[in-house]
């Protein structure tokens, strides 16, 4: 069935729609928070590992893109404001502009390229797996860039020390993210 535009609009306007994606925004941010706690230091590079990016594919493709959205820009900006929600429980500007803070800016284009091909690449297993790699590869783009930037690395370094790392866990997060959010029945198209 066809819906007018103007009632698609006003659906989003509802209360209980407004006040569930609400809910799901905060249980967003705060899976996000949790995550970030589960982690482990590494010595060669100041980034932790840590679940915030299987949180981050999970949360992308069950919630959709205006819960997703949502979640994450209350988790950063709860971390701007001093809120303990980042790994090791920080939290503040300096925090928000450490090591880390790439990687939470690659989460907003991460979001973006999942919440806007996800729901094709759930056809097949091997275009789900892709654009879970894609997602990572920018979170892990920004993530050593700003790394490289903040520390006076050459890229190499950067690499070495904001991506490499990660990337046998995020191929893990990736088969993980893929067995779930392939059962998973399509999100709402309002979200």
């Amino acid at each position: 069935m066809f819906s007018v535009p103007g009632q698609a609009l006003q659906a989003r306007r509802d209360p209980a729609t407004l006040a569930a994606t609400a809910v799901a925004s905060a249980s967003f941010a705060a899976a996000l928070a949790v995550a970030a706690q589960l982690r482990i230091v590494l010595p060669f590079t100041p980034v932790p590992i840590t679940l915030q990016t299987l949180a981050l594919y999970l949360g992308a493709g069950w919630l959709g893109r205006r819960a997703a959205f949502g979640g994450l820009a209350l988790y950063a900006g709860l971390a701007l404001v001093g809120a303990p929600v980042m790994s090791g429980w920080r939290g503040g500007l300096a925090a928000f502009g450490g090591a880390t803070g790439g990687y939470i800016v690659g989460w907003f284009l991460a979001v973006a390229i999942l919440t806007r091909w996800l729901a094709p690449a759930r056809r097949s297993w091997r275009a789900l797996v892709a654009l879970l790699a894609v997602a990572s590869a920018a979170i892990l783009f920004c993530g050593a860039l700003h790394l490289g930037l903040l520390l006076r690395l050459s890229p190499w370094q950067a690499f070495l020390q904001g991506a490499a790392p990660f990337l046998p866990g995020d191929t893990l997060k990736i088969l993980i993210a893929s067995a779930v959010l392939r059962r998973r029945p399509q999100p709402g198209a309002g979200r």
